[in-house]
């Protein structure tokens, strides 16, 4: 995606903050849950059988976009004070520094921007999703197995068609999402901050996708070998289907505050609470759509040009508590000169207990759709990603940083690499 395509799409998503209820367009995740059609892989109907992948297929896309979503709508969020930290001196009436490292970006550190300070920045990243659970998404497959039916007369419990399957490949998988996060530090008092992130997000899907039939049964009313039974109409073993397709809108919201607790001899000690609100739009991937409290422990320890950090806490999700997630950061800040630091840190969630994903589907039995089933499957995830980048401080009031998001496991969406850049001034 070219630059000018997503500066427009960032100034459009602005302008629709401001403007009254709009209609949108058919979500990313529903037209890739409808890929073959809204009732799945149908095939050619004949004297008396109809299609019986609809349930397989309908599953399979419906399970899948459970797992997608929440994937795409987690990026990791900037800290509430990623660059400098102060507090007012009484004596000298004046703000000073109050740390002499300039701290992590994206592990929360415990000092805040002091009374009366306002932080203000922006963060970019880009995410280009490449494998689920270590898994390529180009090439991905699935099979399809027909439902146990028409038992041949004289022959129960025999199925006709039983070792009839079809495939499902998706020769291309391409799902791109663009973060763009404005943020704001105030201090209230010198150990007590409040802060507010608003993403803005454009989001791409480019699918292609094949259904392939394997058809071993012959047409009971023909010898002919190349008589199947399983067809789609017009006669063809294989069916194509394609997504291509963006949205652009505002991610979740996020208000954090956070009080730091202790400082003594290096050793910084703060508490903190974040709450994510559900304005991303889950069919796009820009959001949980659920309600999110996470409280957190945030520490560090200074020693010379080493700052080291640790940050931990627990996603209480009020909506759906078998989403909710242990999260952590832990790492270490080296000051490699006065104004430039080196930073490396490990960053990771996992689940707290088994999701289970579940999508109703129709039942087919010979032509007729005969009722539903509820497919449930288990999930659980642990992401943990290492983050490698650097720390400037580009003026006296001004910081700037890029990092970069390595996966250390399989679990879950996962990109190659995730770059990221930001720029902070503080007043």
């Amino acid at each position: 995606m070219n630059t000018y395509r997503f500066a427009a799409a960032v100034l459009t998503a602005l302008l629709a903050c401001g403007t009254g209820p709009q209609v949108y367009a058919e979500g990313l995740a529903q037209q890739f849950n409808s890929l073959f059609g809204p009732r799945g892989i149908i095939l050619e109907t004949n004297a008396f059988h109809l299609a019986h992948f609809t349930s397989d297929s309908l599953s399979t896309l419906g399970l899948l976009v459970q797992q997608l979503a929440p994937g795409a709508a987690d990026f990791p969020a900037v800290s509430t004070v990623p660059g400098f930290t102060f507090r007012y001196n009484t004596e000298l009436q004046a703000f000073e520094r109050s740390s002499g490292s300039l701290g992590p970006v994206y592990v929360e550190r415990p000092q805040t921007v002091g009374r009366g300070k306002l932080d203000i920045g922006f963060s970019y990243l880009f995410q280009d999703f490449d494998e689920l659970d270590g898994a390529s998404l180009d090439g991905l497959s699935f099979r399809l197995d027909h439902a146990d039916c028409c038992d041949p007369i004289g022959d129960p419990g025999d199925p006709l068609f039983e070792t009839d399957t079809a495939d499902l490949i998706f020769d291309q998988f391409d799902l791109e999402s663009h973060v763009l996060s404005l943020y704001a530090t105030y201090g209230i008092t010198d150990r007590w901050d409040v802060n507010v992130l608003v993403p803005i997000m454009f989001t791409s899907l480019d699918v292609n996708a094949r259904a392939v039939l394997n058809n071993r049964t012959l047409n009971d009313f023909t010898p002919d070998p190349d008589d199947r039974v399983h067809e789609f109409p017009g006669g063809r073993r294989v069916r194509t289907s394609t997504v291509d397709d963006d949205a652009t809108g505002v991610g979740d919201l996020l208000l954090r505050t956070k009080y730091h607790f202790l400082s003594t001899n290096g050793f910084n000690l703060a508490g903190g609470l974040s709450l994510r609100l559900p304005t991303g739009d889950e069919d796009d991937f820009q959001g949980l759509d659920d309600v999110v409290l996470t409280p957190y422990l945030a520490l560090s320890q200074e020693w010379g040009r080493f700052d080291f950090h640790f940050q931990g806490g627990f996603d209480v999700n009020a909506d759906d508590t078998e989403r909710s997630r242990a999260r952590y950061g832990i790492g270490v800040t080296t000051q490699l000169v006065e104004r430039v630091a080196f930073l490396i840190d490990i960053i990771g969630s996992s689940s707290l207990a088994e999701q289970d994903l579940s999508v109703t589907v129709p039942v087919i039995r010979g032509q007729d759709e005969v009722g539903s089933e509820t497919i449930t499957q288990g999930l659980r995830t642990d992401i943990v990603d290492l983050s490698i980048g650097f720390k400037a401080a580009l003026a006296q009031s001004v910081v700037g940083f890029a990092a970069v998001f390595i996966p250390l496991n399989d679990d879950g969406l996962r990109s190659d690499a995730v770059p990221t850049a930001g720029l902070e001034v503080s007043f």
